[in-house]
């Protein structure tokens, strides 16, 4: 009886060693990999240069074939001047939300505020989205509106504004598109009036846009009155070199019809500019800019 109860004894032991045996592996195994595979953290987003503003056409026939592809040039382009806002014209509503999620991909976060001039069914990406204007920032956007102007041309036009922060300071930025036609300078006289009623209530306002005219075309002289370009040396006085071009043509060198407008007077001043060759028939314009 003694044995029986002796080897029974044994044979309990034996099974809690195994037990015990077995849940010290496995605690051991999960140390390992969490030693392997650290817990997820939220994303380090990567830096922009946050006194860089920036202007893009990124054209939309550019777009050809292959919208997917065109997406992927344009984000290409962000990410390589890392601009903390820029505006964008020719682009449409779901494109914009498509270089959102890329460039938070890639570890740029951006927020946008996009606007549509009009619908279009095979124009954009993802077809039958709204086609226009858009404004991206590495700071949030606030206060945003979307405005069509009441004379569009060849297609209606518009723009997109909103708050946000440029060089440590509020500003409100604003991106527009004006009417293309060489013989519709009436139209854009129009467009220049109303964006500029729009803007004179903004001391810090920044405007951003192709204006499809140059310099010393007489419907910009409204703007003029108010702003100057990031680039000093265009002016309605002084054009062509050493002002830098910013669309090509059959003109040599180009022609000026991208524009980054400063207020007079107000908080910001251009202390570098930038052209920029690229996939589109105009360049990407970029200033650094300095708080007055």
């Amino acid at each position: 009886m003694g044995t029986a109860i002796a080897a029974v004894l044994a044979l309990l032991l034996s099974s809690v060693s195994a037990v015990e045996s077995g849940a010290n592996m496995a605690t051991m195994a999960t140390a390992s990999a969490q030693a392997i595979a650290p817990p997820i953290s939220s994303p380090e987003w990567k830096a922009v240069f946050p006194n860089r503003v920036a202007n893009f056409n990124v054209c939309n026939p550019c777009r050809g074939p292959n919208p997917p592809y065109h997406v992927d040039q344009i984000v290409d382009q962000i990410v390589k001047y890392r601009p903390q806002v820029i505006g964008l014209e020719e682009i449409c509503v779901g494109e914009t939300q498509r270089l959102i999620g890329k460039l938070r991909a890639k570890g740029y976060r951006y927020y946008a505020a996009y606007g549509g001039v009009k619908n279009t069914r095979w124009g954009c990406y993802e077809f039958g989205s709204a086609y226009g204007n858009a404004i991206l920032s590495a700071a949030p956007l606030t206060n945003k509106v979307d405005r069509h102007y009441s004379q569009g041309g060849s297609e209606p036009r518009g723009y997109v504004a909103a708050d946000t922060t440029v060089a440590g300071k509020k500003a409100r930025v604003f991106a527009t598109h004006l009417a293309a036609q060489a013989g519709q300078a009436n139209v854009r006289k129009v467009q220049v009036e109303e964006l500029v009623t729009a803007v004179r209530a903004y001391r810090d306002a920044i405007v951003l846009g192709d204006f499809n005219t140059e310099p010393n075309a007489h419907e910009l002289s409204p703007m003029w009155s108010k702003f100057h370009d990031a680039d000093p040396a265009c002016r309605p006085t002084q054009y062509l070199f050493p002002c830098k071009m910013t669309e090509d043509s059959t003109r040599p060198g180009g022609k000026k019809y991208d524009y980054i407008f400063l207020r007079n007077g107000g908080a910001f001043s251009s202390s570098t500019v930038g052209v920029h060759e690229n996939f589109s028939d105009h360049k990407l314009i970029h200033a650094d800019l300095a708080t007055n």
